[in-house]
Parts: C-alpha cells; sequence; structure tokens
C-alpha cells in the first residue's frame, strides 16, 4: 500500500493540528513519534478513511523537502525485496532497520530523484 508522506521544515505539529481541525481529525498520543529534540519524527492521521504520515525533516537534505512516497506492508520479506530492488543506484539514507514505530522502517532517494519511506504495518 502506498501512503502520502508529508515533510515539514520544523513545522509538522501545526500541519496536523492544521489538518486535524480542517479534516475534523482527533490526534491521539500514540499517532505521534518524537525525536529527542521535540521535533516530529514520525506522525499519522486519518483523512476519510486514508492514511497521512507527517514529519519533521532537516531541508538542508534535499530528498526531503516536500514529500516522498511511503511504501507500508505487513510482510517483511516483500518490504526487503521492494527495499533492495529499488536500492539498485539509489542514495541509501536510512537503511531497514528498527525505529520507535516500527520493526522495519527505511529510507532512499532511487536512481530517478524520488525518495521512498519503508515501513512495517
Amino acid at each position: 500500500m502506498f501512503t502520502t508522506a508529508l515533510n515539514f521544515n520544523g513545522k509538522a505539529e501545526e500541519a496536523i493540528d492544521f489538518y486535524a481541525n480542517v479534516f475534523g481529525y482527533e490526534v491521539k498520543d500514540e499517532d505521534i513519534y518524537r525525536w529527542e529534540n521535540g521535533l516530529i519524527a514520525h506522525a499519522e492521521i486519518s483523512i476519510y478513511g486514508k492514511k497521512l504520515m507527517l514529519a519533521d525533516v532537516d531541508f538542508n537534505h534535499e530528498c526531503f523537502a516536500g514529500f516522498s512516497l511511503s511504501i507500508n506492508l505487513t510482510e517483511v520479506d516483500e518490504l526487503k525485496q521492494i527495499y533492495t530492488n529499488l536500492s539498485t543506484g539509489a542514495d541509501i539514507i536510512m537503511p531497514l532497520g528498527k525505529v520507535e514505530w516500527s520493526e522495519y522502517y527505511g529510507l532512499l532517494k532511487d536512481k530517478f530523484g524520488v525518495t521512498w519511506q519503508f515501513n512495517l504495518d
């Protein structure tokens, strides 16, 4: 499944509050994971039944500016295979590994310049 992932340069919490107000979504603490500095590492909200991921990222790394595509799967082997296939000629930003919100998460910019996030649901 593909999920839209929006990246913000320190404004993710403001964006979450804004979108929650616009679309009538109640933000829950368990939907938000923070970096040690308090910025949003990963957040998920639901708009019309579709997941939207949001995060604070450093726009100094051009792959983070604006948006990325996120692949959210439930099968580890399938996630690893797709990550491996897209890794050919890619800039590996974050190898697949455990993070607070998932057993497997990774990030790469493919050979065409598209940024992909990988997340095990």
